[in-house]
């Protein structure tokens, strides 16, 4: 993990995984985070929906792209006061049919389900 500070006693957490990488490549195209936002290149994140700092794992199941500014919005704060089923749905269907090389969309599609669903039982 590469820890960047930003500011005094503020890190940024710079976190690489091939999830972020396909996206950056243009292997995966997407026009909206996971909280509805517009996506780009320059402002595209790794979000962990388990927070990191509370246990979650970098692993294709507890993490999607938010924007920048989403991602430090939300914080460690729980996924339910940030996520809309409507934009969970709306990220979630730039997925539907994606192959890209050891990456299935339709399987990440139901692993982030159950993610969000586990999680919000958790009332996290």
């Amino acid at each position: 993990m590469d820890i960047k500070a930003i500011g005094a006693n503020n890190p940024a957490f710079g976190y690489s995984h091939p999830l972020k990488t396909m996206y950056k490549k243009g292997q995966i195209k997407l026009k909206y985070g996971f909280y509805g936002e517009k996506i780009t290149i320059k402002n595209a994140s790794l979000e962990h929906l388990k927070p990191a700092s509370q246990g979650g794992k970098t692993i294709y199941s507890n993490l999607v792209i938010t924007s920048k500014e989403a991602n430090q919005a939300r914080g460690n704060r729980p996924l339910w006061e940030f996520a809309t089923w409507e934009n969970i749905k709306k990220y979630l269907a730039q997925f539907i049919g994606v192959k890209v090389k050891g990456f299935d969309g339709d399987e990440y599609i139901k692993m982030i389900i159950k993610t969000v669903t586990e999680l919000l039982q958790q009332g996290q």
